[in-house]
């Protein structure tokens, strides 16, 4: 894309994605590991044990096992740091 947008609506798009479900198997893996990926950057100036946590928060709610109340929780946290 072009344009900027914020990393929650970046994540809602990976969120979608796997609920659309356009493979046979392995969709949460697929989108989760896409948006670990894109949020590998921001996780370079984490404590070891906050960046895992950002991590794995972000995977859930992609895979949608976390709902997005959890997700802004945590992206609330990392703008506090």
């Amino acid at each position: 894309r072009t344009r900027e947008i914020s990393l929650i609506a970046a994540l809602d798009i990976c969120r979608e994605c796997h609920r659309l479900a356009p493979f046979c198997f392995y969709n949460g893996n697929t989108f989760a590991g896409i948006a670990r990926a894109m949020i590998y950057p921001l996780l370079q100036n984490l404590d070891p044990p906050t960046a895992l946590t950002v991590r794995n928060t972000v995977g859930h709610y992609v895979a949608g096992t976390i709902g997005r109340a959890e997700m802004e929780q945590v992206i609330q946290a990392l703008a506090a740091k």
